[in-house]
């Protein structure tokens, strides 16, 4: 409960046009149903603030999970994409979002949006020094359990690093990298390597091969800036 206090607080201390940007860019209505304990509702949609019990409304997304987890999230200790992805969290309605860059049925979804977020908030030069580095334009292939595919682009050639879902028109992928949906999970979250899944056939790779070597690194610093690499991810 005082979790959901304080996050009401933060809302309540937007000003009137913070709020209704705040509305706009979320535009959702999230359902908590947490262990024990009576469901909060977080209205970020129409006035933004957070209710105990069920929303009247109909949720844009409802969202399961321990208290202990409640409080991970909150405090930082947990990222959203790892609790989704260690069944932390279960989920039941869309997982777009205002990038929309989810596919339903894909693991990976989460693990894109938390790599575009986490790319959204770096500054001018860090987006130079990254671009400087990589140099490369990669499309990732996925392919999920029941054989539907998911698209996405990482530009880390044109300036401003960035993800983007699906195959981009005027947008040049240099290396085509295809794999299994939880592949692409375990790449991220450092349970394997961009090398030794190539050499064992769990990616495909087309085009510029060197950038491929480069896509280790690459994961590694996205994945401790996240909190997804090996031991360093907490739970």
């Amino acid at each position: 409960d005082e979790i959901f206090t304080h996050l009401n607080e933060a809302l309540d201390a937007f000003e009137p046009a913070e709020r209704q940007e705040l509305l706009k860019q979320v535009n959702g209505i999230f359902e908590f149903h947490i262990c024990k304990e009576e469901a909060p509702t977080s209205e970020v949609k129409i006035t933004g603030m957070i209710k105990p019990g069920p929303t009247p409304l109909n949720p844009d997304i409802t969202l399961f999970l321990m208290d202990d987890d409640m409080i991970a999230l909150a405090v930082g200790d947990l990222s959203g994409a790892r609790a989704f992805i260690t069944d932390h969290i279960g989920l039941k309605g869309p997982m777009g979002s205002e990038s929309d860059l989810g596919y339903d049925g894909f693991e990976s979804s989460f693990l894109t949006l938390q790599i575009y977020e986490y790319l959204q908030v770096l500054t001018d030069e860090e987006h130079k020094a990254k671009v400087a580095k990589v140099k490369g334009i990669f499309l990732f292939n996925v392919k999920n359990a029941k054989g539907n595919t998911a698209m996405w682009m990482m530009d880390m050639k044109s300036g401003i690093s960035t993800m983007k879902k699906g195959k981009v028109e005027g947008l040049k992928p240099d290396i085509v990298l295809e794999m299994k949906d939880r592949d692409f999970v375990d790449l991220f979250m450092g349970k394997t390597n961009g090398q030794k899944a190539f050499m064992t056939g769990r990616i495909k790779v087309k085009g510029a091969i060197m950038l491929a070597l480069k896509l280790d690194t690459m994961m590694k610093d996205t994945q401790e800036k996240i909190g997804f690499f090996g031991e360093k991810a907490k739970l």
